[in-house]
């Protein structure tokens, strides 16, 4: 049966300090007690919280300010305040990070007109070798051809 499905309501009072027990608060829905039992939700049935949800620990009780309690709603504030936070921090990293995409696109298009280039010049450098050869050969013909006739 879950936490949710517990028919029994507690009548619990809003009390500040128990309300706010334990000095290592922690945000948002509590998942678990401080002693290590999974945290239930239960209504309140005062006149002062009446159908008001709290997360509770299923051992605790109003005198044993060790044991989990906190009201549902204000969980819940505090998750969407966590989730906005993270919402514009994500928000933000997707701005740097569309930044880094526009700089690298360009890096990238530098490099491919570089490789281009490069590329060009490789072809012209073969290009040279070649007619370097055929101006070798050219030569040595023309040595051959003056030493069998002068020679």
């Amino acid at each position: 049966m879950s936490s949710l499905e517990n028919p029994s309501s507690s009548s619990v009072s809003g009390g500040g300090n128990w309300r706010h027990r334990g000095g290592n608060r922690q945000r948002g829905m509590p998942k678990a007690c401080r002693c290590g039992e999974e945290a239930v939700i239960r209504t309140s049935g005062t006149v002062k919280n009446p159908g008001r949800l709290f997360h509770c620990c299923p051992y605790g009780s109003e005198e044993d300010k060790y044991h989990l309690f906190k009201w549902t709603d204000e969980s819940m504030v505090e998750e969407i305040k966590d989730l906005i936070v993270m919402l514009s921090d994500v928000k933000g990293d997707i701005t740097n990070l569309r930044g880094e995409v526009v700089g690298l696109e360009k890096e990238l298009e530098e490099m491919k007109k570089a490789i281009a280039k490069q590329e060009r010049d490789r072809i012209d450098c073969i290009n040279e070798v070649k007619s370097m050869k055929n101006v070798m050969v050219f030569g040595f013909g023309i040595a051959i051809v003056c030493y069998y006739f002068f020679g």
